[in-house]
């Protein structure tokens, strides 16, 4: 029986493009499109910032440094997080569970990103918990940030049900013991949770 549910956040709740970054940057950046793209992706500080290595100030240091960002920390921060477009069939599917069993958001963020979102967005709200990389130490697919969420809502994994975008993430839960499905579209997540009797058939 499934006791809670944990949703990813980026690409199942909430869609983000980092192109919109680089489409904003020009006024505050004198590296090029592909440059900042690169770094975003690639950089150890990135990492860093979104397993709690780094603050929000240290991280944009780093960034001020590698991109040439004139701007202010309040330009970064919304340059940084302005990137995101609410997936609303399956904002729908978090509003239906509500009430029926608990939830939790498990994800891999940072702090900037998890402040725009928490002040736009009010779905939010509805998690009973959430569990988040830079506020743990941890991220996915690490075992301990699977754990931590478990303890958390205080379910077993066999009764925690997981849906990512991310194979390496659904695997990881797997790793664990949780049940958890990659997410491809709202319909398919809602038969999964139809099929283990979390959501009614209609």
């Amino acid at each position: 029986m499934i006791r809670a549910v944990f949703f990813d956040l980026g690409k199942v709740l909430l869609d983000f493009d980092w192109e919109a970054v680089c489409k904003n940057a020009g006024t505050w950046c004198d590296a090029d499109p592909v440059r900042m793209v690169r770094w975003i992706a690639t950089s150890n500080h990135t990492q860093d910032y979104e397993s709690g290595r780094l603050t929000s100030h240290q991280f944009f240091e780093h960034a001020r440094e590698a991109l040439g960002f004139r701007g202010r920390f309040e330009d970064f921060a919304e340059l940084w997080s302005d990137i995101f477009t609410e997936i609303p069939e399956t904002i729908a599917l978090v509003r239906q569970l509500k009430g029926r069993v608990p939830l939790a958001l498990l994800s891999n963020t940072n702090e900037m990103h998890i402040d725009w979102v928490m002040g736009r967005w009010d779905f939010m709200r509805l998690f009973d918990d959430l569990v988040l990389s830079f506020r743990e130490g941890c991220a996915k697919p690490e075992p301990e940030i699977y754990r931590r969420a478990l303890a958390k809502m205080a379910v077993k994994p066999a009764e925690a049900f997981f849906v990512d975008d991310r194979p390496e993430n659904v695997a990881g839960a797997l790793a664990v013991g949780m049940d958890a499905v990659p997410f491809t579209d709202a319909g398919a997540l809602r038969a999964a949770l139809v099929a283990r009797g979390v959501l009614p058939r209609v």
